[in-house]
């Protein structure tokens, strides 16, 4: 799996780095002011806070994690369309990438 990010210092910590090396999580980050080098990130957050997190308030920073978890599990990955794969839910377009990769080519 690979993670989009910026520099920031969640993903830069070396305790972050070492749960990416344990999990199979290979980091991708853009040069340092550069908004274009990490373009999905940037995409997916302005998604989170124009359609969920300006919306809501939270009484913890659990239930903000919580709701923020289930908004990205329960509506972006599985049921919201992405334009960038041709309308399907990312989970939907990961899954057929990698069923389609599993197929042998036709003689």
């Amino acid at each position: 799996m690979r993670l989009n990010s910026d520099r920031g210092t969640q993903y830069t910590s070396e305790e972050f780095q070492k749960w990416c090396g344990t999990n199979a999580v290979t980091q991708s980050m853009g040069k340092v002011g550069v908004c274009w080098d990490n373009a999905v990130a940037e995409n997916f957050f302005s998604h989170l806070k124009t359609e969920f997190y300006h919306h809501h308030r939270f009484g913890s920073r659990l239930a903000a994690r919580t709701a923020v978890m289930n908004y990205i599990e329960g509506w972006y990955n599985r049921r919201r369309p992405n334009r960038r794969a041709c309308g399907i839910p990312p989970a939907t377009a990961h899954a057929n990438h990698h069923t389609s990769a599993q197929e042998p080519l036709a003689a």
